[in-house]
């Protein structure tokens, strides 16, 4: 939510005319590119990855617990 926030809130920089603007644009591109780049890379590709490395990778855990069995 919070990079959503932040994307919208340099749209603006983005839009930017008048003195100036093309400083600010190309500062505003730059920054909306890299949140969107960044927030898509969190929320698609990491869990991505994850899933496949833990497909690929053999569980290390075979040991199973003791049953304990009820006294009589």
């Amino acid at each position: 939510m919070t990079s959503l926030a932040f994307i919208l809130g340099v749209v603006p920089l983005v839009i930017a005319r008048g003195a100036g603007a093309a400083g600010r644009v190309s500062v505003g591109t730059t920054v909306f590119g890299g949140m969107i780049a960044a927030t898509t890379l969190n929320l698609i590709f990491i869990p991505v990855l994850y899933v496949l490395v833990r497909s690929l990778v053999p569980s290390r855990r075979t040991h199973t617990a003791p049953v304990v069995e009820p006294a009589d």
